[in-house]
């Protein structure tokens, strides 16, 4: 019995003698989000040094952590294509992230999406991320892994404007307003 209660009480003690432990990395909005300076290869195999090769003024991130959270990247697209069509100095980028893999699993899982992604048109804009997910959530202060989340931002990697989730009406003038802002 007293085996049990040690082995009850030893991980209460950890949660309340060492609270930093057990502690979920929370966005910290006192400090300002940057886009880390990585690297990093698009789907057209261009080498990227973020956040100074965005190719726009400002650049709409579209960032996931999971394979299933696609389908809700897929709801900004049609908004996201059509500023990019008429905004040359905007740019959007679909961005997965994964933890740092080996070789063989970077390679296995970039094929996979050139063979969803099928149009090469695409492939320059969708640039998968291998990096510690951790620091990285840390860097944009995204307290977590549960959605989406979209960010605007400029040459320097500096956050301008975020959202997270669908894609939704009352999103789009906030948005718009926020591109204009930085591109004029």
């Amino acid at each position: 019995m007293l085996q049990y209660i040690r082995l009850l009480l030893f991980p209460l003690l950890c949660f309340v003698l060492l609270p930093g432990a057990n502690a979920n990395p929370q966005a910290d909005s006192s400090r300002p989000a940057v886009f880390p300076s990585l690297n990093a290869d698009s789907l057209a195999r261009t080498r990227l040094n973020l956040p100074a090769d965005f190719a726009g003024r400002a650049n709409l991130l579209l960032i996931y952590f999971e394979p299933e959270q696609a389908h809700v990247v897929d709801t900004w697209m049609p908004f996201a294509q059509a500023l990019q069509h008429m905004n040359f100095n905007f740019r959007y980028y679909r961005m997965p992230v994964s933890n740092p893999e080996n070789f063989i699993f970077r390679w296995w899982d970039t094929s996979s999406l050139r063979s969803v992604e099928t149009d090469p048109e695409t492939w320059p804009w969708i640039v998968p991320l291998y990096i510690n997910k951790q620091e990285f959530r840390r860097s944009l202060n995204i307290p977590n892994e549960k959605d989406i989340v979209v960010l605007l931002v400029n040459k320097s990697g500096q956050v301008l404007w975020r959202s997270s989730g669908r894609f939704t009406d009352d999103k789009r003038a906030p948005l718009s307003a926020a591109v204009t802002a930085v591109t004029q």
